[in-house]
């Protein structure tokens, strides 16, 4: 039996299919077809069937992580949206926060809302903030409304009204006049999406919903028509931005826990193979053509937040937490002012880099790999691409050299350690500035750059060790099939530790695993493979905002002192004090239901102590040693127990591993390769 894993990208889409028997694992990558990402899904099986041998019928498990909404939103193509609002509330979602991106800009613009006024409407209704019926609902406004709505052509529409997350009623009798009315309207409602407070994000965070519901209802309807044609004997499910993943039809109705589906698929990769390798702390980062995702994790535990953005619009529904920069191998180098700035600005896929023939002009991050000679212009992607390392260097040369006084390889090194510096100070945003020390972790690149800078990375920060995992080029869809399936329900009622009671606190998240086990249940679950994670969002009383902390398994009479005890650990441990003689505020309450399943094993490879050649040899530059006749490894030849001592390359079709001078590689028994940024021992090469 197979399991696949699907990601879908702007430029890709990687494919993963695991022998379950054996633990073979096949990998390639399909251009993807944006208007049509199950296209691509066709294109890759045919792949599978065609050269790699896999029948359809034996595909046991498929995974999707899909682009699609995120697309959507980034570039406004989503539906015909209407938002329906209390009263005096329509404008919400264009008042947005006082908060500003940049503070000392006299000239920043808030994002438009992705629904004008002009379809924004407001209902005659209120709940008040203790959960009372302000102002009812009555048939006859309700009516108005459905009819508002039918008759302006909305594909979808969001409900959002005060309070509903403490009395859903009226949310639910707008939602059923309007299906009434209008059938084929696709209806969000925030009691269902993100019932919990804080109007603004809830009222963004439904609204996204609905706006992206038509695609991803098109794009499920042609996943499971597509299952069906092929004969694939798994039910397809699709990667979720918190780690987890959810059926098609859970996928139709809260499409915005679609959002960040790659970057989590990615991060669930990495703590799999690092955890199989016995690595529990360690920093992911996903590099990219545009971005680079950076995921700081402690203990084999994968961090989630629910304060996440997509765009300049939050999003309030839960999700890996990943601090995400403009630092990928499309990032372009340009002088402004006489000083070098690489970033955030990407050629992205078309025209990409200068190296691609494609028509960009501008020098990026890949260009100075390729300049440098670290990336082979006859191999990347395996061979399929042949780049133009003339154009680069002309261009870095043009470009960046001459405004800087500077010969080509010189300002190609410039452009290097000015983005190594950008990705140590977004690694330093989710270590040091949380507490962490970068120096406790391991460091964990992947993507089709990652491994390039790792090396100088890790020397910036002071860290010993970077393991570069199997399938660095495709870890998000190798990590799909590491995942579970994952809901995660949350109630909001403010409570306080003087006044807050086991008795008060339990039968909320009872409630809450009551509907998460019921949910569970309806995607097939075993009731004995289901478990559930409590946690909190608490503060202190008259803070802003609050800390999610992890509920102690402790007896009930010692639940509230247990709880502002962890919160107070907590809060010192990201802010350096706490004050324990503060009363503490119970704010959001979060339950996460996890439906384990039976995961692929990683295997470990065949191979052992040996003499092995590298393929070849080619000239790099490397920082403080200048040009090097380079031994040039290919990655497969390097069997379990390989090592090798730098400076070396390290190549596959996904991705290439740069081992810097004076560091050292080693194979682990699963394939993994580690790199001693210290390294001791001879210079031999065995394999």
């Amino acid at each position: 039996m197979y399991h696949v894993g699907v990601d879908t990208g702007g430029t890709f889409t990687d494919f993963v299919a695991l022998n379950a028997d054996t633990g073979a694992i096949s990998t390639f990558k399909v251009p993807s077809v944006p208007d049509d990402p199950a296209q691509a899904v066709l294109a890759g099986v045919e792949r599978l069937r065609d050269r790699h041998g896999v029948d359809p019928s034996r595909i046991g498990r498929f995974i999707f992580g899909t682009t699609v909404a995120t697309n959507a939103v980034l570039e406004r193509k989503g539906a015909r949206t209407a938002l329906v609002a209390t009263r005096g509330t329509r404008d919400v979602i264009e008042i947005q926060r006082l908060w500003r991106s940049r503070l000392f800009d006299l000239y920043i613009r808030k994002p438009p809302p992705l629904v004008p006024r002009r379809r924004r409407f407001e209902a005659h209704e209120r709940i008040g903030a203790r959960g009372e019926v302000v102002t009812p609902l009555t048939g006859r406004e309700a009516q108005r409304i459905a009819e508002l709505i039918a008759g302006g052509g909305f594909e979808a529409v969001a409900i959002c009204c005060l309070f509903s997350f403490l009395d859903p009623t009226h949310e639910r009798r707008l939602r059923d006049a309007i299906a009434e009315a209008a059938p084929s309207t696709l209806i969000s409602i925030s009691s269902d999406v993100s019932p919990e407070f804080r109007e603004y994000e809830r009222a963004a965070t439904t609204v996204m919903n609905a706006y992206v519901m038509p695609r991803i209802e098109r794009l499920a309807g042609r996943l499971e028509a597509l299952a069906g044609e092929i004969g694939c004997a798994g039910q397809v499910r699709i990667m979720q931005s918190n780690g987890g993943l959810m059926s098609v039809a859970a996928a139709r109705t809260h499409p915005v826990r679609t959002l960040l589906s790659g970057p989590a698929g990615g991060v669930v990769g990495a703590v799999g193979v690092a955890g199989a390798a016995g690595l529990d702390d360690v920093i992911a980062m996903d590099m990219g053509g545009t971005s680079l995702d950076i995921c700081l994790v402690r203990g084999a535990e994968i961090a989630l937040s629910s304060e996440g953005r997509v765009g300049a619009y939050p999003v309030q529904v839960p999700q890996v937490d990943v601090h995400t920069i403009g630092a990928g191998g499309g990032s372009i180098a340009r002088v402004i002012r006489g000083a070098l700035k690489v970033g955030p600005e990407s050629a992205g896929a078309d025209p990409g880099p200068v190296c691609y023939g494609k028509g960009g002009v501008q020098p990026t991050s890949t260009d100075a790999a390729v300049t440098l000679g670290y990336i082979d212009p006859a191999y990347f992607a395996g061979g399929e691409m042949r780049l133009d390392a003339d154009a680069a260097r002309h261009a870095i040369e043009a470009h960046v050299g001459r405004p800087l006084g500077m010969d080509a390889d010189a300002a190609a090194l410039a452009i290097v350690r000015v983005q190594v510096a950008e990705m140590v100070i977004g690694i330093r945003a989710v270590s040091v500035e949380r507490g962490w020390d970068p120096r406790d972790f391991a460091l964990l690149p992947f993507g089709g750059a990652g491994s390039l800078w790792a090396g100088l990375v890790a020397e910036d920060l002071g860290v010993d060790r970077i393991f570069v995992p199997i399938e660095p080029g495709v870890l998000s869809a190798l990590g799909m099939l590491l995942s579970d399936v994952k809901y995660t329900g949350v109630a909001t009622r403010l409570m306080d530790s003087a006044t807050a009671t086991a008795a008060s606190l339990e039968p909320i998240y009872e409630a809450l695993e009551r509907d998460l086990r019921r949910e569970l249940g309806g995607e097939g679950m075993d009731p004995d493979a289901i478990r559930f994670e409590r946690s909190c969002d608490m503060r202190y009383r008259g803070q802003a905002y609050e800390i999610n902390v992890p509920v102690p398994g402790v007896a009930a009479h010692a639940m509230v002192a247990a709880m502002t005890g962890a919160f107070h650990a907590r809060h010192r441990s990201l802010y350096g004090q706490a004050a324990e003689g503060d009363p503490v505020e119970f704010v959001n309450y979060r339950v996460t239901g996890i439906g384990a399943i039976r995961r692929p094993e990683l295997k470990p490879r065949e191979g052992g102590p040996g003499r092995a050649l590298p393929k070849g040899v080619r000239r790099a530059c490397f920082p403080g040693a200048g040009w090097v006749e380079t031994p040039v490894f290919g990655r497969a030849d390097l069997a379990p127990g390989a090592g090798l001592s730098g400076p070396a390359l390290v190549e596959e079709p996904g991705a290439t591993a740069v081992v810097f001078p004076g560091h050292r590689l080693e194979v682990d028994p699963l394939g993994n390769m580690t790199i001693r940024v210290h390294p001791r021992g001879g210079e031999e090469v065995r394999a």
